[in-house]
């Protein structure tokens, strides 16, 4: 078999099973170990894999530009965000990390709840300014303007500040033995101070962004306390998370 051909078997078995297994891609493709370590590091420096201990998982393809991701998987967000607002309570300090998902939990907050909620998004800043029970508290920063956000050291630094009985973080990837990853460095350290300084971790994941993988970590899978995710999602994978003791809503 041709590389290229053994490339797209490898690429068409992660788009099936969300993972590969370097055994089992020895016997079934009939090659070496050598073999099989050069085309998965192959694939990983085109950016089309993640490689992990013994194997591979998908890198999600997503765009990184916010007004781009709003338009994705719009139904299934709806549903994860209509999960997290049954969490909250008044008199809560909570996190709202930057995302699509995030946005629209700010956008569905009942006008009764009686909160406080910082947040890095300018985007959802502006959705909360005009709620009439929440104070809303921007946390400052360089502004990334792909994602509309501030990261950053005095972002990072504001955070220390806080202690939050909530953080829904908003996840790029997350896989059971990596853990929540983000494509930046400088968005991912901002996102683990927000886990560090919550008393509870939500991570909100649509079925593209499961058993998926990037470059900087977050925090490791066993910090969540809730995953909530969409209908999508196949009962085997969730075990996974449920095995951590992680609540599945």
């Amino acid at each position: 078999m041709l590389k290229e051909e053994r490339h797209q078997y490898i690429l068409q078995k992660l788009l099936e099973n969300r993972k590969v297994i370097s055994l089992e891609l020895q016997k079934e493709l009939q090659v070496s170990d050598d073999t099989i370590r050069r085309d998965l590091q192959e694939l990983a420096d085109i950016g089309l894999i993640k490689k992990v201990h013994g194997g591979a998982i998908p890198k999600p393809e997503l765009p990184y530009d916010m007004n781009e991701r709003l338009h994705i998987s719009e139904t299934e967000k709806q549903i994860i965000a209509e999960k997290a607002i049954g969490l909250f309570s008044d008199d809560q300090v909570i996190i709202l990390d930057n995302g699509t998902t995030n946005l629209l939990v700010a956008k569905l907050l009942p006008s009764t709840l009686k909160a406080t909620i910082f947040t890095n998004s300018l985007q959802i800043a502006h959705e909360l300014v005009t709620h009439p029970e929440v104070e809303t508290i921007m946390l400052g920063g360089k502004i990334f303007k792909q994602a509309q956000a501030a990261i950053g050291i005095e972002t990072v630094e504001s955070l220390a500040m806080i202690r939050a009985d909530w953080c829904l973080i908003g996840v790029c990837s997350i896989h059971p033995e990596v853990g929540v990853t983000s494509q930046s460095r400088e968005e991912s350290q901002v996102k683990r101070k927000m886990v560090e300084v919550s008393q509870k971790i939500i991570a909100t994941a649509t079925y593209d962004k499961m058993n998926t993988a990037e470059n900087f970590l977050v925090c490791t899978t066993e910090s969540l306390d809730i995953l909530i995710t969409d209908n999508r999602i196949e009962k085997t994978l969730l075990q996974q998370y449920e095995k951590m003791d992680i609540q599945i809503l």
